[in-house]
């Protein structure tokens, strides 16, 4: 069977002298050689610590070398990763035990407080780190054993219940493989790592080490854009790997200073808008280029040839992958977007689904509305059950979305459908100012401007000034319709 711990450590064998991560904030570098044995040392402790085949094993530790260690040490193990991202509610960090048999627990002392009243076997030190050994909460589904299980994720939640997605090692192995056939990762290659690994690592973290690249994490700092554009000048940084917000603050930033040996800068999670793009290419003359991710997928599309023209676009399907659209009967000839290739999801956890249910006629149905051009580029232009209806008349809360954040004031908006009682559908939107705008609009003004640029029905008819916008803990922006007592 195959193991993503015996392929990192072939790669540490053809390099072992080749710097695998570079923390900047703690000025460290670690070998390949030096991180397989720091992989080694902690799966031995794990293993006296109770850890072993098939257990699933909860991580909800922060992003950084040792989360890359505990993975591939309990990979080593043959364990199941489940990670427990940081930003959820301890509410639904319990759902995640819960709805899977998690039998242990690794974390620090100050990220377990979730597990409260939840029945604890064991708890065990291990070095800085606790291993909490849970009587699970239920019994694995049946043909759960059967997949050589490596992860276990939970998709975003933006439009409903999250779903379990397994991932075994050879799916793992093979969309690594396919998402290379563009990104060509070398050892020549170093990458500063922007995002969340608890939602980011089965194709990106994988994909860096198995192909020998050095990883690099950026410093923390108050001014983000300014720390990412040094670490990525000073450590000589080929590509980066981030979401639209990191590049709008890098696009932002005054110092000058540029990053030669930028070859790629990938921007992924969540829609690129235009006007960070362009800035962005303005700033270090290098396109964004927009990435599809899609975590029972893997990394289908990225926008390799048209950048920097079709800034809005994620590009054609990498070689190992076919889309197709079905169902065009949304607005403007959209269609539902459905892929076939190679390292699809092995099953859905809860309830159980193998890869032959799920893809009954051979496609993935992402759920995602898109448009493909003449040469074969692709667009997501919404979800499905996003689309808002006004009496017959449907459109995509992202249109609206852009022109409010095309508003001088405006740094982000949501667009979402609303009614009252029975009554039909309205759009209703919440907005969030600019920090350096001197004076705001009214709702009204805001409503005006909308007026100006889209179909009547189109226009919000409330507007809400807010702090923040409600996301999903990998940061997507949360659409709910919503019912108000008349």
């Amino acid at each position: 069977m195959t193991n993503l711990y015996n392929i990192l450590n072939a790669t540490a064998q053809r390099q072992p002298a080749q710097v695998a991560v570079c923390d900047c904030e703690k000025h460290l570098q670690v070998t390949y050689s030096q991180l397989v044995e720091r992989i080694d040392s902690l799966a031995k402790r794990l293993q006296d610590a109770g850890i072993g085949p098939g257990v699933c094993v909860g991580l909800p530790i922060a992003s950084g070398l040792n989360y890359i260690v505990t993975t591939y040490a309990l990979w080593k193990l043959n364990a199941c990763v489940v990670p427990i991202p940081l930003e959820l509610a301890p509410r639904e960090k319990r759902q995640v035990c819960q709805r899977i048999a998690i039998a242990a627990v690794i974390s620090n002392d100050r990220s377990v407080s979730f597990l409260s009243g939840m029945e604890v076997k064991e708890d065990v030190r291990v070095g800085s780190c606790r291993v909490i050994h849970l009587m699970p909460a239920r019994e694995h589904p049946a043909g759960f054993d059967q997949v050589n299980a490596a992860f276990i994720r939970f998709s975003s939640g933006t439009t409903g219940t999250a779903k379990g997605i397994v991932l075994s090692h050879e799916t793992i192995f093979d969309r690594i493989h396919a998402a290379n056939a563009g990104l060509r990762l070398t050892p020549e290659d170093r990458v500063v790592w922007l995002l969340s690994m608890a939602y980011h690592f089965a194709v990106s973290i994988v994909a860096y080490l198995t192909f020998g690249t050095t990883i690099i994490l950026h410093k923390r700092g108050i001014d983000l854009g300014r720390a990412v554009i040094e670490d990525a000048a000073d450590q000589g940084a080929t590509i980066i790997y981030g979401g639209p917000a990191h590049y709008e603050l890098m696009a932002r930033d005054r110092s000058g200073r540029q990053i030669g040996s930028l070859r790629l800068a990938i921007s992924t999670a969540t829609a690129l808008s235009v006007d960070t793009a362009q800035a962005f290419l303005e700033r270090f003359r290098v396109p964004l280029t927009q990435a599809y991710g899609i975590i029972e997928i893997g990394l289908p599309c990225i926008n390799l040839r048209h950048a920097a023209e079709k800034i809005d676009s994620v590009g054609q399907p990498l070689p190992g992958f076919e889309v197709r659209l079905f169902d065009r009967n949304a607005p403007g000839n959209l269609g539902s977007i459905g892929f076939c290739g190679k390292g699809l999801l092995d099953a859905y956890y809860d309830p159980w689904q193998t890869r032959a249910e799920i893809m009954q006629d051979g496609w993935f149905h992402t759920g995602d509305l898109g448009e493909i051009d003449e040469d074969g580029s692709l667009y997501i232009r919404g979800r499905a059950n996003e689309m808002i209806n006004i009496g017959g008349m449907k459109f995509f809360p992202r249109e609206v979305e852009e022109v409010l954040t095309s508003h001088p004031a405006i740094e982000e908006a949501v667009v979402f459908a609303a009614r009252q009682g029975n009554a039909r559908e309205f759009a209703c939107a919440q907005v969030v100012s600019r920090a350096e705008a001197k004076q705001l609009p009214s709702p009204a003004e805001l409503r005006q401007f909308c007026a100006k640029r889209l179909a009547h029905f189109k226009v919000p008819q409330e507007v809400e000034f807010v702090t923040t916008l409600e996301r999903t803990a990998s940061g997507k922006l949360v659409r709910r319709a919503v019912v108000r007592e008349i």
